[in-house]
């Protein structure tokens, strides 16, 4: 110890017992620390019910807001294209068709899912008018919404120019967009 500590515990020392402690403020004190504090549950059951409470809120806001997503291709007609097919996740706006969308959409996952036993094409990605585009030489332009895109690309960003290979389910849905191995040649 050094001086400074040795002349401080001196001076501590003398402080106490000139003052010492009541005894009465004592015993108050050595009462409150023998005593074991017993756990009050009473306490907790409001907070337990107001947990219970939030809990069923976020379930019921859940389901009277979820709209499930189900997938839907739009055929359209174009001069330069034989044909272009708009692919997009839409949200459910009628209750008595949300099972069937559901089931559409629970297929469309389960399709991803084997994508080996699936058809593909090749074609140049494009990103045009906020959309992405697939452009398979004139014979198919395939326009992807948002929604899609951004549901798609969770493997791998895309990166506009590239080419790709586009995997299609039995119903022609969007299954997989990868890199394609080789450029389309296309005839003229």
């Amino acid at each position: 110890m050094s001086k400074l500590d040795e002349k401080l515990q001196q001076l501590y020392q003398q402080s106490k017992t000139e003052h010492p402690m009541p005894q009465q403020l004592k015993q108050q004190l050595l009462q409150l620390t023998s005593k074991p504090k017993a756990k009050n549950w009473k306490s907790l059951w409001p907070a337990m019910q107001g947990l219970a409470a939030c809990v069923a809120l976020i379930w019921l806001a859940q389901q009277l807001w979820w709209q499930p997503a189900y997938y839907q291709i739009v055929v359209q007609s174009d001069t330069t294209y034989h044909q272009v097919q708009v692919h997009s996740l839409a949200k459910n706006e009628t209750l008595p068709q949300q099972t069937a969308y559901q089931q559409r959409y629970q297929q469309y996952q389960h399709a991803r899912q084997q994508l080996e036993h699936s058809n593909s094409l090749v074609g140049q990605l494009r990103f045009t008018d906020q959309q992405w585009q697939i452009e398979v030489c004139d014979q198919l332009l395939v326009k992807i919404d948002q929604q899609l895109a951004l549901e798609l690309q969770q493997d791998q960003p895309w990166l506009a120019g590239q080419w790709v290979e586009l995997k299609t389910g039995q119903q022609g849905q969007i299954l997989a967009v990868q890199s394609g191995k080789q450029p389309l040649h296309c005839s003229s």
